[in-house]
């Protein structure tokens, strides 16, 4: 396994600011920032640790008025932040939040923790938070008509009127009248995911807000070229985990000629199959084992009897439960500006033998760690969820018989 240098970024400082504080218009020093984006989760969530002085407590008490909503911080490295493999500066912030809840604890700065602050008897508050733009979008339950339209249509009227902007929004390509009857507009997203497909017939669309910032897109349609990380068995293996315990879905529901899906009116009463799934996320050059029985005749019912809607959201079902059919949980260092509609490509090698973990993955979720500094009290780690269509023995086709 090849190594660059035990520290992969430039030396900075973690810096932010906070809407209700006021610090003599001085940023706060940030301890630690971590934060996750998932595929199943819509919004980030990030902690943030900050230490302030002791005697400034009241002032910082005054988030206790707040709304939620009103509650707002943004946060920063400086000077930058540069990852020197790649010789490349990443998105160095600000990165924007809400604060939802706090904890407060005593705290003896030592002088090598007092960095260019004039201050020994502090407080440290780590601030729980997530996307402003997302929070609104929680509150209210909603009536709206949006007529005849596309679901992306939907998701981007729904992310204007709370605020936020559209970061990679991918057009899905059938229009039907969308209704929202006593919903809020996040669920009202929700509720719309099964029944998203792009014009280019890619499923799994995602949904999150990330710095006040819409993502709608399939898991598939992130960066053209993967990250590449390189697995050594030997050194590696305590940190990486596999999980079969979706064989038994995949077996059940795998099948596109046993799998239907039915209204449930009683004037239409055809059965409609799921698409055939397209090869994604794993390695072409897999070969072995199919995937799926085939036994068994499953149903899945659905509120709408749009025969193209019922197609999209059996076929989404389906897709979906396949992507568990391999896992891996890992730590490595970090990679900055990852989120879950990227794909990673792992190079898993003992001694020079590439081995079963080779390939390319979704990202199921992925959680950065910074502390202070490119080296203080760690370097920069990030903790990948990683998922694929593949099997632990890999596959050439998923519309495949027994294992």
């Amino acid at each position: 396994m090849s190594t660059v240098s035990p520290y992969k970024f430039k030396d900075y400082k973690i810096r932010c600011k906070l809407s209700w504080y006021d610090n003599s218009n001085k940023s706060i020093p940030v301890k630690l920032f971590t934060y996750q984006l998932t595929q199943y989760t819509p919004s980030v969530y990030a902690e943030i640790a900050i230490i302030i002085q002791s005697e400034k407590v009241t002032d910082f008490k005054v988030i206790e008025n707040l709304e939620i909503k009103d509650r707002k911080i943004e946060l920063w490295f400086e000077d930058e932040l540069y990852y020197t493999p790649l010789k490349k500066s990443c998105f160095p912030g600000p990165f924007k939040f809400c604060v939802v809840s706090y904890t407060m604890t005593n705290i003896n700065l030592t002088h090598a923790e007092l960095n260019d602050e004039n201050y020994t008897d502090a407080k440290m508050i780590i601030l729980q938070c997530i996307d402003s733009v997302f929070y609104k979008m929680t509150l209210n339950e909603k009536f709206a008509s949006f007529g005849k339209v596309n679901t992306s249509s939907v998701v981007e009227k729904l992310v204007s009127n709370n605020g936020g902007k559209i970061k990679k929004l991918v057009n899905s390509d059938y229009a039907y009248t969308w209704l929202q009857t006593a919903m809020t507009d996040y669920n009202m997203i929700r509720s719309i995911l099964p029944y998203s497909r792009s014009s280019s017939g890619n499923l799994m669309y995602n949904f999150f807000m990330f710095n006040e910032e819409c993502y709608f897109t399939p898991i598939n349609e992130g960066k053209i070229q993967p990250v590449a990380l390189y697995i050594d068995n030997q050194k590696n293996a305590p940190a990486i985990v596999k999980d079969d315990s979706f064989k038994y879905l995949i077996e059940q529901y795998g099948s596109s000629d046993n799998l239907y899906c039915a209204g449930r009116g009683f004037d239409d009463f055809k059965q409609t199959k799921p698409t055939k799934m397209n090869k994604q996320s794993y390695d072409k050059n897999n070969k072995g084992n199919k995937q799926h029985k085939g036994i068994g005749t499953k149903y899945i019912n659905t509120a709408l009897e749009d025969k193209t809607l019922q197609e999209i959201y059996i076929s989404n079902i389906r897709h979906r439960i396949y992507t568990f059919s391999r896992m891996l949980s890992l730590t490595v260092s970090a990679y900055p500006d990852i989120t879950p509609i990227d794909c990673i490509e792992i190079y898993n090698e003992t001694d020079g033998k590439t081995k079963i973990y080779d390939g390319i993955f979704y990202v199921a979720s992925v959680k950065y760690i910074y502390g202070e500094s490119h080296s203080r009290p760690f370097a920069p780690m990030m903790h990948l969820v990683l998922c694929s269509e593949t099997d632990i023995a890999g596959m050439e086709n998923p519309e495949g018989s027994a294992i």
